[in-house]
């Protein structure tokens, strides 16, 4: 389903209203100077929080809203700097930015991308978008079957995705693009990290309340903007380029560009600055070192990723070839009429288990989350095939760390295929029973069935001159169509 001819029009009318703001009237460096200072003091925010949930013992919900907060900062703020970088002149006017308009514009951002994923799944017929011409209105009708939007999944993804760590597949002689390996981009970033960690301070809560309460010393680090020096040798300097944001920002890149995590560091008149809690992430999570090399070179990256799906394979295959009761394991095996295979087939006495395997990047958008729950949903389906043609009795669909969201699992209970990761290997290994209800049970499921989500509330916010209404049901019968 296309975008309808209106919609195309109101996404470039909001596009030029962004274009003629007065903030880019600035001078490049001066404005993203001010954005990344913005970026600094809305983050330091989000610290704070994490530090006041710690201290009153508050829910995982509470944390999980926090690192919602910070994803949204984050999201919006890659949109300000990839707007200053596309409109602002190198020599622009004097004059200040108030810290409202820089605070807005971030949130402008976030917003702005929101109305760029709605378009995207209305693209493929995933959402309904009507228009309220009177009042200004884009209303997007998310639907009423089990999307993405659903609390529980949102209330999921923000505790899971920012803490659950993948199973590291990916060694150092890896060569994950033509100019560097995993252990350059590892050295380069534990540097950074550590230069960052010490230009920090802490935000500490008072001794003597903590005594009070019974609690130990809880601090944050305190985000500050650090300014880095480019490394002049190979191939570090090749990693230290690829991870800072580009200075010129065309129409096909800045679509491309959709974490600031990817490249979060930023050059202002040739000197690179970023956020010192960024590079930190950077260095203690694999996942964007494989998200860059991905973006930065596709092919490379692919015939890496080939050693990635040896190493899960080997993997498995230890565990269930040395557990108490030992399996006898097969690796790709492959089937005629039609033609299918089984990445690891596992036979222990009258028992016969399929793993199908899955190797993720982590996903930065919900376009992306889309993707990956897809990709997911289409592995359940093969592993079910196999068990109907007879070729085992149970199987599982297993990843190097994710564990789904109800959107898979709905698939998956259906199909009765589980979703493992490789952290459960030896559950499997021991009672491939037991180990369905196990995994099951570490996302919540302890039926037969998922539970039938909640949806969100309605939400409105503005974008501009128009408003963006999101509605997590079907569109009404009387709207038409």
């Amino acid at each position: 389903m296309a975008v309808s001819k209106r919609l195309r029009e109101i996404e470039s009318e909001i596009d030029d209203s962004i274009r003629e703001l007065k903030t880019w009237q600035g001078s490049k460096a001066a404005v993203l100077e001010d954005l990344m200072r913005t970026y600094r003091d809305t983050i330091e925010v989000v610290f704070v929080e994490l530090m006041h949930a710690e201290v009153f013992d508050s829910s995982p919900g509470d944390f999980g809203k926090s690192f919602g907060n910070e994803n949204r900062i984050r999201a919006g703020i890659l949109w300000a700097l990839k707007w200053a970088l596309e409109y602002c002149p190198e020599g622009g006017a004097a004059g200040t930015r108030s810290p409202k308009e820089l605070v807005n514009l971030m949130f402008l951002g976030a917003i702005y991308e929101t109305f760029v994923d709605v378009l995207k799944y209305a693209q493929y017929g995933l959402v309904t978008i009507r228009v309220d011409e009177a009042s200004r209105t884009i209303i997007c009708y998310e639907g009423d079957q089990v999307t993405a939007f659903d609390t529980e999944i949102v209330e999921q993804e923000r505790i899971s995705t920012p803490t659950t760590p993948h199973f590291s597949l990916t060694e150092d002689g890896d060569q994950l693009t033509s100019r560097w390996k995993a252990g350059d981009y590892r050295r380069v970033m534990r540097s950074l990290a550590d230069y960052a960690a010490s230009q920090e301070n802490r935000i500490q809560v008072n001794a003597d309340f903590l005594k009070k309460i019974g609690k130990p010393a809880i601090s944050v680090p305190q985000p500050t903007v650090v300014w880095l020096d480019r490394p002049t040798m190979t191939p570090d300097c090749h990693v230290f380029d690829d991870l800072v944001l580009p200075t010129v920002m065309d129409s096909q890149l800045k679509w491309k560009l959709v974490s600031l995590l990817d490249t979060p560091i930023v050059n202002i008149r040739g000197q690179y600055c970023a956020l010192s809690s960024d590079l930190k992430t950077l260095w203690v999570i694999d996942d964007y070192m494989l998200r860059l090399a991905a973006r930065v070179d596709e092919r490379q990256y692919s015939l890496a990723s080939v050693l990635r799906e040896g190493r899960m394979i080997k993997t498995c295959r230890q565990t269930l070839e040395s557990c108490s009761r030992p399996w006898t394991t097969a690796e790709r095996v492959r089937y005629v009429n039609p033609p299918q295979e089984v990445d690891v087939l596992a036979t222990r006495a009258t028992e016969r288990v399929i793993l199908e395997l899955k190797s993720t990047l982590r996903p930065e958008t919900p376009w992306e989350v889309y993707k990956r729950n897809e990709d997911l949903i289409r592995g359940i389906r093969q592993t079910r095939a196999l068990i109907d043609r007879g070729i085992a009795g149970h199987g599982f669909l297993v990843t190097d760390g994710y564990r789904g969201d109800y959107v898979c699992w709905a698939e998956a209970l259906t199909s009765g295929i589980s979703i493992a990761t490789l952290y459960d290997l030896d559950v499997i290994a021991d009672d491939p029973i037991a180990a369905g209800s196990h995994v099951k049970s570490l996302v919540g499921i302890t039926g037969t069935r998922p539970k039938k989500p909640k949806g969100l509330p309605e939400r409105e916010t503005n974008l501009l001159h128009w408003k963006l209404r999101l509605v997590d049901r079907a569109v009404p019968d009387d709207e038409g169509p």
